[in-house]
């Protein structure tokens, strides 16, 4: 008969058993810091490759298409990774002229990790450029500092879906949106962050920013205005035709006439034109304000005026000497304030009062501030630009 008790004592002692568990544990805990070392240069190791690649395609999409764009890309991320590190593969796509596309993928050889069987990590980054197409700006406001720089009021509607509204102010609030009011822009972009939003619809609204600059600064002559062709005249209903000049003093035009343009350009100095009802027409027109003078309009005008398509004010339909002090321009009640071209008029407070229209497929204006109250406008850019997202037209972006 055999004796069981050696066997009972050796299973009673736990010591055997721990130094058992305990080399299996080490084993483990071996293991897993091998490979949390070499995860970890692996991890350093993606984030340079992406780094790089991103500057690769972002330079690629710069160079222009097909192979030139593969060149610097490929040049750009071997600047920017040296020749130290595992051989990367490298393959750049374009499926269209505004989007260019890179991977980068090596393995790279582990320490520590080996040990347990585990002789490389794979790694890859991913990245894509995208050339922005910038929108078309139709409304810039340029004070960087007036508080209420853009106010809309009174059921106002601006109908703008191609096209920008850019405003610099950063003051607080830099815009005032009140109930009933309805922007319908692709984007509205404020320079600042406070607002005062009491209702209405803008559902494209950004607040800081990167808002267009001012890209008509110096670009237009000043016409020759020494002497005054016409003087302090007063037009009372009726057909009038008016000829291309200098007009000096203030101009009246009551009981609402009908008002003929020539084509040229008309100045208006040391005064202003009061214009009180009645119809507008002219192609080919340019409006130039000398100095703080101004046209008034006033009880429901029907304006169609087309700018200039040619010359040195192609496309100015008003524009204003450079460097005046800030000062009203003011428009009530139109039954349509139809223009095609540029409005440019930085120094002027700008206010569209009482249900005044403005329908127009070929239409910019930049203000130093813009009030809308109870306007109803329909446009679109007009064709002398003003690029959206910044300055330039050529921008572009990481989406990965």
């Amino acid at each position: 008969m055999c004796d069981f008790s050696v066997f009972r004592k050796f299973s009673a002692d736990r010591r055997g058993s721990i130094a058992i568990l305990f080399a299996l544990a080490a084993v483990a805990l071996f293991g897993t810091a091998s490979f949390a070392v070499d995860y970890s240069r692996a991890i350093s190791l993606e984030t340079r490759m992406r780094q790089a690649l991103d500057a690769a395609v972002l330079a690629g999409i710069k160079a222009g298409e097909g192979s030139a764009r593969i060149a610097a890309a490929n040049a750009v991320f071997n600047q920017n990774m040296g020749e130290s590190e595992p051989s990367v593969q490298l393959n750049f796509t374009s499926p269209n002229a505004d989007q260019f596309t890179g991977t980068a993928r090596t393995r790279l050889r582990t320490t520590l990790a080996s040990a347990i069987g585990v002789t490389g990590l794979n790694v890859e980054a991913l990245s894509t450029a995208l050339k922005k197409t910038s929108g078309k700006v139709c409304i810039l406001v340029l004070d960087k500092t007036a508080s209420q720089a853009f106010l809309v009021n009174g059921g106002a509607t601006v109908e703008a879906p191609d096209c920008e509204i850019h405003v610099h102010s950063k003051a607080n609030p830099a815009a005032i949106f009140n109930s009933g009011t309805e922007i319908d822009s692709k984007k509205l972009c404020l320079a600042g962050s406070n607002i005062i939003d009491n209702g209405g619809s803008h559902p494209n609204l950004q607040t800081r920013c990167d808002v267009a600059d001012d890209p008509y600064v110096g670009r237009y002559p000043e016409p020759a205005n020494a002497a005054c062709d016409y003087s302090n005249l007063n037009f009372n209903g009726g057909n009038v035709n008016l000829s291309p000049g200098v007009y000096c003093g203030w101009i009246n035009f009551n009981s609402q006439p009908n008002v003929t343009f020539a084509p040229g350009v008309y100045v208006v100095k040391n005064g202003g034109w009061n214009v009180n009802g009645g119809t507008w027409r002219g192609n080919g027109v340019t409006f130039y304000f000398a100095d703080t003078s101004k046209i008034q309009f006033n009880s429901a005008v029907d304006a169609v005026i087309t700018a200039p398509t040619s010359g040195a004010y192609e496309n100015v339909v008003i524009f204003e000497k450079a460097g005046l002090p800030r000062s009203p321009f003011v428009l009530d009640d139109s039954r349509g304030f139809n223009i095609t071209g540029l409005v440019y008029l930085p120094s002027r407070d700008t206010i569209f009062n009482g249900g005044s229209q403005v329908e127009s497929k070929d239409f910019t204006i930049v203000v130093n501030t813009l009030i809308l109250d109870q306007t109803r406008w329909n446009l679109d850019s007009s064709s002398t630009e003003i690029a959206g997202g910044g300055s330039s037209a050529d921008h572009v972006r990481l989406i990965n």
